[in-house]
This record gives C-alpha cells, sequence and structure tokens, in this order.
C-alpha cells in the first residue's frame, strides 16, 4: 500500500470539549424567517477560489463556533469550529484527510503504508522537521506524544488501546504500528488528536506549553476573547503566508456573515443556520461546505431507572417524531431533515432509512408500556435559546399527540447540556446531537454505540451491537464499510438507542481574496498557506 491511504482498500475536559465538538446542539444561533427551499452543495469547497496568495498578509481573522479552553490535544477534541483548527495551527497533522478523492495524505508524514495482511502499519516521517523550540520532530517524538495522548485518555484512544498491540520506533524517522485486529481506516487517528504531535519539552500540568511541529506558535490568549498565534520563519513547509493568525468567536452564523461583510473577519464559522449559510453563499463568499450526520437529535437515556430503558417507550418517541415537522419549526424548511444516521448527501448514506413516523405505531408501543406500569412522563431537556425552544415545542407536541407527558426543562446554554447530558447522564431526554463526521464514521459510531465506551451519553447497551462494530471497524474499502452501516441502520431502527431529527450544515466561509485555505477531517481548516491576496 503506498502512501496515499484511503478508507480501505480504495479507501473531565477532554469529556466536555469532545461532547461539545462531536455532539453539539443541532442550531448555534437563530434563524432568519423564510418560506424558500434550497438544495445545498455538494460537500467540499464552493465557489469561485482565489490563488495562493504569492504576498505576506500581516494578520487573517478567522471567527469560529468556540475557543479552545487550553491547546492541548490530548484535553481539547480536534474538531473543526471548536478548537481543532488551532490546534492544527500549532501542531499541525501526521496525515490530511482530502474530501474530494476520500484518502488520507501525508502531511507531516512522509509516508503511511502497511502490510499486505494489514497488521503492521510504517509511519516515515519528513527529514528535517522540527518543533518550534528546536529540537527534532523524530520517532521518539511521535511515540511519546501518542503515549502521553493514550494516558490522558484523549478523544478516541480507548479505541486506539484496544486495536493498537504497540507503536514503537524502529529507527529516527521510522515508527512501527502493530495491530492486534483489522483496522483498515486506522489512517484517520493520525489525522486527529493521534497525529498532532507534542513535543517532548512541552511539560505537563501547570506547566505545559503548547509546542508543536506547526506553521504557527502562541502569542497571546485571553479567554472568551482571542487567541493570537504567530507565524514560525523555520516551518517545515516554509513560512506561512501570513503573519499572524487571530482566533475569536463572535456569537453566531448571523453575525461571521455580518462581520465578513464589514470586513471585521477574514474567515467565519458558520453552523447550524441554513438561512444565514445560503445568504453567505448567495454573497459569493467562497469556502468548505460540509455536513455533520445526525447532528440534531432527540438523546434517549436508556439506563435502568428512566423510561428509556424499555425499548418500547424508545421506539415509541422514535416512531412519534416527523423529522419533516421538526425542521419545519427548526429551520423554517431549509435544513437537512431525516432520522437516518447519515443523511443522503453522506458519502455513507445507505438504502435503510430510519425510522419512519407512524403515530398510531407510537400509540400502540407506549400504551402496551403504560400498562406494564409507566406513567408516560419524560422530562426533556432543551437549550433556552428560540430555534432550539422552537424545535423542543414542536417534539412535545408530537409525542403528547400519541400519549406522552411531556415536561420541557430549559438549559440556560450549552454548557448545562454537557454537563447534565454528557458528563452526569442526568436526564430522560434531550434535544442535543450525536455528530458523525464524513472522515471518521467508524470512530463516531464506536464511541456513541460501544457498550464499553466512556463516551456513550445513552448508556445503550447490545451485544449484536457491539459485534457490528467490531465488522465496521475491519470493513475494507467504501463499499464494504456502506454494507454494515446499513447493518447498523437496521439494528439501530429496532433498538433505537437515541433519535436523530437532522444532519447539520456546516459552511466555513472566507472573504473572496482570501485563497490557501485547505480542509482536512472533521473539518478543520489548515492555514499555512493562508492569506488575502
Amino acid at each position: 500500500m503506498g502512501s496515499r491511504v484511503r478508507f480501505g482498500k480504495s479507501l473531565t475536559a477532554v469529556l466536555v470539549a469532545g461532547a461539545l465538538a462531536l455532539a453539539g446542539c443541532a442550531n448555534s444561533d437563530s434563524n432568519d424567517e423564510t418560506s424558500d427551499t434550497r438544495t445545498p452543495p455538494a460537500v467540499g469547497l464552493v465557489g469561485d477560489q482565489a490563488a495562493e496568495p504569492t504576498g505576506s498578509t500581516p494578520q487573517l481573522t478567522f471567527s469560529v463556533q468556540a475557543l479552545a479552553a487550553v491547546l492541548d490535544p490530548a484535553k481539547t477534541t480536534a474538531r473543526g469550529g471548536s478548537g481543532g483548527d488551532e490546534l492544527a495551527a500549532v501542531y499541525d497533522v501526521l496525515l490530511r484527510y482530502d474530501e474530494k478523492t476520500g484518502e488520507f495524505v501525508p502531511r507531516l508524514a512522509q509516508s503511511l503504508t502497511s502490510d499486505q495482511a494489514g497488521n503492521v502499519w510504517t509511519l516515515k516521517l519528513r527529514p528535517g522537521v522540527t518543533f518550534s523550540d528546536g529540537t527534532p520532530l523524530d520517532a521518539n517524538a511521535v511515540v511519546a506524544s501518542i503515549n502521553r495522548y493514550n494516558t490522558n485518555k484523549g478523544n478516541g484512544a480507548a479505541v486506539w488501546m484496544d486495536a493498537v498491540e504497540s507503536t514503537t520506533a524502529t529507527d529516527a524517522q521510522t515508527v512501527e504500528f502493530r495491530l492486534r485486529k483489522q483496522w483498515p481506516t486506522f489512517p484517520s487517528m493520525l489525522a486527529l488528536g493521534h497525529g498532532m504531535i507534542v513535543a517532548p519539552g512541552a511539560g505537563e500540568g501547570e506547566a505545559f506549553k503548547p509546542i508543536g511541529a506547526g506553521p504557527f506558535v502562541l502569542d497571546r490568549y485571553a479567554p472568551n476573547e482571542e487567541r493570537l498565534l504567530s507565524a514560525r520563519a523555520d516551518y517545515w513547509n516554509g513560512k506561512p503566508k501570513s503573519d499572524k493568525l487571530k482566533f475569536i468567536a463572535l456569537s453566531g452564523s448571523r453575525e461571521n456573515l455580518e462581520s465578513m461583510r464589514t470586513n471585521g473577519i477574514d474567515i467565519g464559522f458558520l453552523r447550524g443556520n441554513p438561512q444565514a449559510i445560503y445568504d453567505t453563499i448567495d454573497a459569493g463568499y467562497p469556502g468548505s461546505f460540509s455536513i455533520l450526520n445526525s447532528g440534531g437529535a432527540e438523546l434517549v437515556n436508556n439506563r435502568e431507572g428512566r423510561p428509556g430503558a424499555d425499548v418500547r417507550v424508545r421506539r415509541a418517541i422514535a416512531l412519534a417524531i416527523d423529522p419533516e415537522l421538526v425542521g419545519q419549526r427548526g429551520d423554517n424548511g431549509l435544513g437537512l431533515p431525516g432520522k437516518a444516521m447519515f443523511n443522503d448527501l453522506s458519502r455513507w448514506a445507505t438504502d435503510v432509512e430510519g425510522v419512519p413516523f407512524d403515530p398510531d405505531a407510537a400509540r400502540k408501543l407506549l400504551d402496551e408500556a403504560k400498562a406494564d406500569g409507566y406513567d408516560g412522563q419524560l422530562n426533556y431537556i432543551v437549550l433556552q435559546e428560540p430555534s432550539e425552544q422552537a424545535i423542543g415545542l414542536a417534539v412535545q407536541s408530537l409525542l403528547q399527540a400519541v400519549g406522552f407527558t411531556v415536561n420541557i426543562t430549559n438549559a440556560n446554554n450549552a454548557g448545562d447540556i454537557v454537563k447534565q447530558v454528557y458528563v452526569q447522564r442526568d436526564y430522560d431526554m434531550a434535544h442535543a446531537g450525536i455528530g458523525l463526521y464524513e472522515a471518521i464514521p467508524y470512530l463516531g459510531l464506536e464511541t456513541t454505540l460501544s457498550a464499553t465506551s466512556t463516551a456513550n451519553f445513552s448508556g445503550y447497551s447490545n451485544p449484536q451491537m457491539d459485534a457490528l462494530l467490531g465488522k465496521l471497524q475491519a470493513a475494507d474499502g467504501d463499499d464494504q464499510i456502506r454494507g454494515v452501516l446499513a447493518e447498523i441502520q437496521t439494528l439501530w431502527n429496532e433498538t433505537v438507542p437515541s433519535v436523530p431529527v437532522s444532519s447539520v450544515m456546516i459552511y466555513v466561509a472566507w472573504q473572496k481574496n482570501v485563497g490557501g485555505v485547505v480542509p482536512t477531517a472533521t473539518g478543520i481548516m489548515l492555514l499555512d498557506k493562508a492569506g488575502r491576496n
């Protein structure tokens, strides 16, 4: 296998940050009124892209969804818009995801190959690469950083430790990964947190310093205000096109568009507001369009003592919900409604549809559960924000129409939902999200559904599903992966871990004169070649 790797042959703070990035609320800000319908663009680059700049730009300003609290890949999950862009700017990545081809291509790595059996993967590093403190990025540093990441339980660490038997430096520029099970999509791990190599001199705890091999170094961080990075003249791929990067987090997608119109920002992250995204595209701002599959969902607590411990109740909830109606209330019909795990726009969409809207079947199942003693009560957590409240009221009315009594509890902010749902797991049902990225379908489903996953917020446990997750991990090639995903969707429909209601649109837009922005996995933007023309 060559240095270009495709899926298969053709292909604490950690928890809180991961929950926000992987399964955030369906909408990041209120939507505007509209009666139009639209067809979303294809996933990938949109609009007329400016050329890579030839000169230097004093500063680029990027408004993201949330600033990373700490620039440590073991503590901030590497996801676009919520820390991943900043992490990549400081640490770079071993591999980059090419969304056009579905391949993982070398970045800090020179190559990644596997033996014929797929049990041993060999990573070759680019020669002469250094960290920002001047020390070499060698094989020992890679091994130490990956071990540190797993010790600190970074996102995906449990999946790695279950599958990877050993990580060894065989010479100064070579790292060997020996796997104890088949995992053709293993390269995806080296495009995110495991592939963001922390220098040995970074330290730990309060003494930690963000020292990486990326194109920028940290200048200043003011919590909830800004993070300022400066370019490295000695970066392995040449001095960055922008002397400084400034990361800020405005209050939402509409605010990012308005700031672009006044030249207040150069790059803006828009998520979950279809009208603002379409307005941005209509205004001619180029960018990168992606979807977060199952980004909007009704999360159901499956644990004992909760109504959702009864599969009949879970199935009744799913059958009672009409995603089209929910979408009309939440985003005026401009979004991507649906109960399947992967949207029709997704590379991983299958022929198996999600649970249908069937209130009569829902009523029958609920009556059965009530006959066995269930009182029909559901406590439902919803973010106190206009579009989220509209979704919550729509879901409440649909469920009450089949016999549930739904009590809405308002969450003041996304942090309250994270704490109660993803950390304390103290809820019956909540409107939030699951979040399945195109680049990492296995990792997303494994962490969400596995009985042994610490990130399994619903408490769902099913040996048949665990077996299918193992089959998905071993799947080789897009067709095999989609085949297993169809089996998982079928079992999902029968057992209903939670209820997807929509996929979420994401658009990272930039000014028309900005070029050189390169997307990678989970919507992270690589910015070493980005600047103004």
